[in-house]
């Protein structure tokens, strides 16, 4: 919550502060003792840029750790999950040693199943076998794996063979490693993120979602410096406008702002922007229409 309200914040007090110093003729004293708007704007940048340092390392060490706490208060005590089901998973993907790709839709942490697991194995980087189950049980000693197919690749023609139960394949790991894998970027900082993009990404599985979600990492916390840069041009120039109108402004601009950042951030997951562009570009835009607004205000 606070990083999200932190930009709206810096955006009101920005406009009513410049805008206050507009209204009462300060603004006016100053440009005419021979000191211009930028000069006046270096301070507000400046706080700008200390507040966007702040919500990076905040963002980096404490969101993390507070959104996985949300997330367990949440089950635990308002959806009245037991304690033993609430760390359910989905789109789990991790490597099981150097030549095991796993890949689990979704756990239920509360009787133990997999649904929709994918498993497969290289050598030297080409796939020799892949195992292909709608389910995945643990039975206390290991797991077993229910309507699927094993696919070899070894010889020149795939060879498939269908089975209801297959068991005996050895497994290093457990309900409760399941339960800790796979967590929403929210609730990793940047270099967890990281680790786990290069992890899917050895194994030829597609990063573009998390690497979105890695550039917002860093893109996001200096939305509060682009924010000021955008709104100390209008503050300046609506010498009469009051609290209000100030406010109605601020509102329109954070709606659009964040409305534009959710819907790069959407295509980005579906590939129709790069990575940098889908977290970027509303930045860039709207520094870009701060630095013309600037440009043309009455210094």
């Amino acid at each position: 919550i606070i990083i999200l309200v932190l930009p709206i914040a810096m955006l009101l007090a920005s406009l009513f502060s410049v805008g206050n110093l507009s209204r009462f003729n300060e603004l006016t004293a100053m440009k005419a003792s021979g000191i211009s708007l930028y000069r006046i704007a270096i301070p507000l940048w400046g706080l700008g840029l200390i507040i966007s340092l702040f919500a990076l390392v905040f963002g980096e060490f404490v969101v993390p750790v507070a959104s996985q706490k949300k997330f367990d208060i949440k089950r635990l005590y308002v959806d009245r999950i037991p304690r033993r089901a609430y760390t359910r998973r989905t789109n789990i993907i991790f490597l099981e040693g150097e030549n095991r790709r796993i890949s689990i839709s979704y756990f239920d942490g509360s009787r133990n199943i997999a649904h929709k697991v994918s498993i497969q194995n290289f050598t030297n980087g080409r796939m020799i076998k892949r195992i292909d189950a709608k389910t995945m049980i643990w039975g206390g000693n290991g797991w077993t794996l229910q309507n699927g197919v094993v696919r070899r690749f070894t010889s020149p023609e795939e060879m498939v063979e269908p089975f209801t139960r297959l068991s005996g394949l050895k497994f290093s790991f457990r309900p409760l490693d399941l339960q800790k894998l796979q967590k929403k970027p929210d609730e990793m900082d940047y270099f967890e993120l990281r680790n786990f993009i290069d992890k899917i990404s050895k194994v030829g599985a597609d990063p573009q979602k998390w690497l979105v979600d890695l550039q917002l990492k860093i893109a996001f916390p200096f939305t509060n410096l682009i924010i000021i840069l955008f709104g100390l041009p209008l503050a300046a120039s609506h010498r009469h406008s009051g609290p209000a109108l100030g406010f109605v402004i601020s509102l329109i601009i954070c709606f659009l702002f964040f409305g534009l950042i959710r819907t790069l951030q959407a295509m980005g997951h579906n590939g129709i922007l790069p990575p940098f562009w889908a977290a970027w570009s509303s930045n860039l835009l709207f520094a870009t229409l701060g630095t013309i607004l600037m440009i043309k205000a009455k210094k």
